[in-house]
């Protein structure tokens, strides 16, 4: 009895989930692309003939080829055999009809007309397969909007692109195969930019998503009627190769040189294809010519893709972190300016976060754009924060309550402006999530010697704790960096003991509890502090010049 209720907990917890994703904005979007898809397969099932037989008159030199869609036999009226009785013939499915540039016969003319008589009905059963079909690939996309695949919960505009590529290629891919090309034996998925649909995907949900799409999509395509087994083959060559080239991509020349490594990958398949199917030498230039075209131009095209995907879906990508990454941003350069202390410690704060994540296989490019901006909202208080002040400390002269409010102001001030700058979520959540809720010890205890009674909430920080590795690296680089200020004659060892308190009083704050960090990662973390922050300020010799006290 057990075993059932907890059978139909589960079937009731996975209905829930899917009218979730149904009924959600980018399910909708799906749903109604799927519509969109099974109405172009439909449309595309039957050959020209049956729509334009007009257009075709015996006598004259055929401008396209034909090919059956069924297979059908039939008595040739326009051909005897040697006793004057009719000729019976069969039509079968793929076999050409009538090939261009070849002068149509009256037997073309005969099974031409009989193939579109034995169209006058449209089999159900073929609607109903491609409708299935749809339907599995609309399942497919609702799994990969999941953790399951990408190993994270997708963003809706993330779901949105996945949806509107998985449609998008399956409708170009039938509508290409129904334009039928210059020759016979030209592959489809030639002309179909597979490279460039799996490029999209792996710059923005990951390898993992890509290689899976990669299998997937020239599958759909192949089962819709749009390819062949060759067409088959060399997009599923060219999608594999597109998903894993741009793993360790730096910059937008990487794109370049992948769409180069596709077009050779192309070259191979389609030759490989050509062997296979012993295709006439004479052909094999211009469908080399154009396998290399199609991987060369999904090179060119991502570059131009790229930028307004990437701030419409608000994304965090290689090529906009090291973007971001320039230290002669205009935000940037205005925090040096502004903020002098503040834009040191900043640069510290990233070498920290940097080296740490590399270490513990987090994304370091991220963790060093997060630490540049993670103080951007000290620019309107600067003299307030210790590193930018050089004569006095102004909160000497105010409430501990107002200076509070200053100083967590800057988090606030932080989010508001790179949200104006229009920076990705990810960098966001590291400068709101820098400091966590953790309590401004200083001004607190200050505060409690002045009043009777002191709500610690008043003086805590207004954020969340870190929700990703990056961002609690941030927080630890940014208070370690800090602290360490402090000290004097910092040595490796009161360097290592320090460190090891402040990731100590993190932990029994609970900032850490939902970063995902474990117990070795944070120790690897500690031992590139200590050993980054003793290079930094190791011993230096003395000159007799600065020893003695200046004038």
């Amino acid at each position: 009895m057990k075993k059932k209720n907890r059978l139909v907990l589960y079937i009731k917890d996975n209905l829930n989930s899917l009218k979730k994703i149904v009924c959600s904005g980018p399910g909708i979007f799906s749903i109604a692309l799927c519509v969109i898809a099974v109405f172009v397969i439909i449309a595309s099932t039957d050959e020209v003939i049956i729509r334009d037989i007009g257009n075709y008159e015996a006598g004259k030199v055929a401008d396209r080829d034909v090919a059956a869609s069924i297979s059908v036999s039939y008595l040739d009226k326009a051909e005897t055999g040697s006793r004057g009785v009719l000729v019976m013939k069969k039509i079968e499915k793929g076999q050409k009809i009538i090939r261009k540039g070849f002068i149509i016969t009256e037997s073309d003319m005969e099974a031409l007309n009989k193939l579109n008589l034995s169209h006058s009905k449209r089999d159900p059963r073929n609607i109903i397969g491609i409708i299935f079909l749809v339907i599995l690939i609309y399942i497919l996309i609702a799994v990969l909007q999941n953790r399951i695949v990408p190993e994270r919960e997708l963003t809706d505009s993330e779901k949105y692109l996945l949806a509107s590529l998985t449609g998008a290629y399956i409708i170009v891919s039938v509508l290409l195969n129904y334009f039928s090309f210059g020759y016979e034996g030209f592959p489809v998925s030639l002309a179909a930019p597979t490279a460039l649909f799996i490029m999209i995907l792996s710059v923005f949900l990951g390898t993992r998503a890509a290689i899976i799409m990669a299998l997937v999509l020239p599958l759909g395509s192949y089962f819709a009627g749009a390819f062949d087994f060759n067409s088959y083959f060399i997009a599923l060559i060219s999608g594999a190769t597109a998903s894993g080239i741009l793993h360790n991509a730096q910059n937008r020349m990487s794109l370049i040189r992948a769409g180069l490594l596709i077009a050779l990958a192309n070259c191979i398949a389609s030759v490989v294809v050509m062997f296979i199917n012993q295709t006439y030498i004479g052909d094999y230039p211009a469908i080399l010519f154009w396998a290399a075209m199609n991987g060369i131009i999904s090179g060119m095209l991502i570059l131009g893709f790229l930028p307004p995907l990437e701030h419409a879906l608000n994304a965090v990508t290689v090529f906009r972190l090291m973007e971001l990454s320039d230290l002669n941003a205009p935000v940037l350069r205005k925090l040096f300016t502004t903020a002098p202390g503040t834009y040191s410690h900043s640069l510290m704060v990233a070498n920290l976060a940097e080296q740490a994540c590399q270490d513990i296989e987090a994304n370091a490019l991220l963790a060093r754009v997060g630490a540049y901006y993670h103080d951007i909202g000290k620019m309107e208080n600067s003299d307030y924060f210790i590193e930018n002040q050089t004569d006095c400390n102004k909160h000497d002269e105010i409430n501990p309550r107002l200076s509070v409010t200053i100083i967590r102001s800057h988090v606030k001030l932080g989010v508001e402006k790179a949200h104006s700058l229009g920076l990705p979520r990810d960098v966001i959540s590291i400068i709101s999530e820098h400091h966590g809720n953790s309590i401004i010890s200083w001004f607190y205890n200050k505060a409690a010697e002045l009043e009777t009674a002191v709500n610690s909430e008043d003086f805590s920080y207004p954020g969340n704790p870190p929700r990703s590795k990056e961002s609690a690296v941030v927080m630890l680089a940014d208070v370690t960096e800090a602290a360490v200020r402090t000290l004097n004659k910092p040595t490796p060892g009161k360097i290592e003991k320090f460190t090891q308190q402040l990731f100590e009083s993190k932990i029994d704050q609970g900032q850490l509890s939902a970063s995902e960090l474990s117990f070795n990662e944070l120790e690897i973390i500690k031992k590139v502090f200590v050993r980054v922050l003793a290079g930094y300020y190791h011993s230096r010799i003395e000159y007799p010049k600065q020893k003695e006290e200046p004038e």
